[in-house]
């Protein structure tokens, strides 16, 4: 099932996401097979009702492929996936278009296989020879060159993850006639709290597949169910037992809302093999977002300081998700003075969004809010910052698009799990990007970790003092990009200080 689009009584739910792939071979099915029978034909004219070719493929390849099917209408549906070493069967028909390509890479390289007879229904994926192809385009953080590969861009793994537990965003939409409290099922007796959910409201987590959650009357301990992530959905309609209760949720607008939204997400989720995780319905971003084609690829900016301009230069570490390292964006001077300004203002932090936080384990470090307006010298990074993210000056304030700075502190062994920026609170505006400032690194580890990029591999970021990650919690479609999850890791030494800059579209006041 690709979406959870039945209503569901406390049902399992969740997201599951793929990598945008780029190598690929391609495969039309020309001839029938025996499986299922052959197909009955009277002419050019055949039933396929049922699948009349089963196509195993053995990958030798040494990165994770992804197969997809080509529909009518010229959309790719994904299938799944193939290991290295892997094999995967696919049930198809006559005359369809298969297409296997390697994950997280960029350029297309296309190779025609044509089945004609039975014998053929077994095909061996060889090990494609990317070393042909200029690897600033295929998408290997090497194409990064010894200035930032490995140090300070690399991967977090040498090989996929082959985690049973997918990460996953998931949606929850209640029916109960009350609010709801839900706890994270972590072993004990009452579990992690994680939020509440509205009467007749919705909520959205971040979470993985295989984990549970037990749901209880808000205030109480009353337990009225539990909820276990599934992946491969990504929508949770809770619905009271009571016949009558629920009689009266269909007649409300916001259940004709969600039944739309469902049959939305239903379609996008089979046109584009993604979760739709943002609010339902919203437009495009407004901002600008800089492009990604190939890994390496510069952006170059120029900020003028008092008669004296600084070059910048945006590099792209990342497709999907869409991720650049900026060195240099804030002087030795500044670290200094932003951290000066937050040792006094810092405390333990938060999840959530500004002013609708509450303390986790899953988030152990602290942290401190400063304005743009505090001091000459803040306003004038926030002025290199709008010209970094090439959005107009004005609006990266507290009343337009951006939040106010989050100076963030980590000590030995201190954390922030993997999760998104982006969140479904009922209306447009977003988290559309999160610039991450590197104002002190840790002595060991304490990078910033993307678990999800280049085909679960994961990409481990830990920026110099002064320069900055940058990427995007949204698509260009509007949706929220899944692939955008992201850790602070654990500190294994010293002391870490860095700063979120979060810049939301369209714009909200803080």
């Amino acid at each position: 099932s690709l979406l959870a689009s039945t209503p569901l009584s406390l049902a399992n739910a969740s997201a599951h996401c793929m990598a945008t792939p780029a190598v690929l071979l391609l495969l039309i099915l020309a001839a029938p097979a025996a499986v299922g029978g052959e197909p009955q034909c009277e002419g050019d004219t055949c039933d396929l009702s049922k699948p009349d070719r089963a196509v195993s493929f053995t990958s030798a390849h040494k990165g994770v492929l992804t197969v997809t099917w080509l529909s009518p209408d010229g959309e790719e549906v994904r299938v799944g996936d193939i290991d290295p070493g892997q094999s995967f069967q696919v049930n198809s028909y006559v005359g369809h278009e298969l297409r296997v390509r390697e994950k997280d890479s960029n350029k297309l390289r296309i190779k025609h296989v044509v089945v004609s007879s039975p014998e053929d229904n077994k095909l061996v994926i060889g090990d494609i020879k990317l070393a042909a192809v200029n690897t600033s385009e295929d998408g290997g953080l090497e194409a990064l060159g010894p200035d930032l590969f490995p140090n300070p861009v690399s991967y977090i793994s040498r090989y996929p993850s082959r985690s049973r537990e997918i990460p996953m965003g998931a949606k929850f939409r209640s029916f109960y006639p009350y609010d709801l409290d839900y706890y994270y099922d972590d072993g004990t007796e009452y579990g992690a709290y994680n939020g509440i959910i509205k009467s007749m409201g919705r909520g959205a987590i971040n979470t993985y597949s295989t984990h549970s959650f037990i749901l209880c009357k808000r205030g109480t301990k009353d337990r009225i169910g539990r909820v276990t992530m599934v992946a491969g959905e990504n929508i949770i309609l809770l619905q009271p037992e009571d016949e009558e209760v629920m009689n009266k949720a269909r007649e409300t607008q916001f259940y004709k809302d969600t039944m739309e939204e469902v049959a939305f997400m239903k379609d996008y989720q089979k046109r584009t093999g993604l979760p739709w995780l943002s609010y339902y319905p919203r437009p495009p971003p407004i901002l600008h977002m800089w492009p990604a084609d190939f890994i390496g690829q510069e952006h170059l900016v120029e900020s003028p300081e008092d008669g004296h301009p600084i070059q910048l230069k945006l590099k792209v570490i990342s497709l999907r998700p869409r991720v650049f390292y900026v060195g240099g964006i804030i002087t030795d001077q500044e670290v200094q003075h932003i951290m000066e300004l937050s040792k006094l203002k810092v405390k333990r932090s938060a999840v959530g969004n500004a002013g609708e936080g509450f303390v986790t384990n899953t988030r152990t470090s602290r942290t401190a809010w400063l304005r743009r307006d505090v001091s000459p010298e803040m306003d004038r990074i926030f002025s290199r910052f709008a010209k970094v993210l090439n959005i107009s000056d004005e609006r990266l304030t507290h009343n337009r698009n951006a939040e106010n700075l989050q100076v963030v502190t980590y000590g030995p062994g201190q954390k922030y799990s993997p999760h998104h920026d982006f969140n479904d609170k009922g209306s447009p505006p977003q988290r559309f990007l999160t610039l991450f400032i590197y104002l002190k690194p840790a002595d060991e580890e304490g990078g910033t970790g993307f678990p999800l990029a280049f085909g679960r591999k994961g990409m481990k970021v830990r920026p110099r003092s002064g320069s900055a990650v940058l990427w995007y919690n949204m698509l260009p479609d509007g949706n929220a990009d899944e692939m955008s999850l992201h850790e602070g890791m654990p500190v294994g030494s010293g002391e870490k200080w860095g700063c979120n800059l979060w810049v939301w579209d369209p714009a909200v006041n803080f």
